[in-house]
């Protein structure tokens, strides 16, 4: 039944949501949110938080390449050397190069990994 699974593709829990967002989505909204930047900020990094959670590689790429803008406009993103060692090590190069990325943007002397 074909509208049967557009009602089930139109129901996408917050997690998906989250997921769908990219860096320009970040970006897009970082702009929108002029008012109250470190609010949608926060509510980002929780996001973010959540698809370092899951086991999927392109997700943990995604929230790595997100984290690497973070911290270049000035967050601290430390909590996440591991997972940014995690995505160094995916077998995808394209997925490997944002986790270098974000190591040589964040990692220093006194980085724990």
């Amino acid at each position: 039944d074909l509208s049967a699974s557009m009602a089930l593709t139109a129901v996408k829990t917050t997690l998906e949501r989250a997921l769908d967002k990219d860096l320009a989505d970040l970006v897009r909204g970082i702009r929108a949110h002029k008012d109250n930047e470190a609010k949608y900020i926060n509510e980002c990094i929780d996001e973010i938080k959540q698809e370092l959670k899951t086991g999927n590689f392109a997700a943990k790429a995604n929230a790595a390449n997100k984290l690497s803008y973070l911290q270049m406009i000035g967050y601290d993103i430390s909590w996440a050397a591991f997972n940014i060692v995690e995505v160094m090590s995916s077998p995808k190069f394209s997925f490997k190069r944002i986790g270098y990325l974000a190591a040589s943007q964040s990692f220093g002397e006194h980085t724990d990994v």
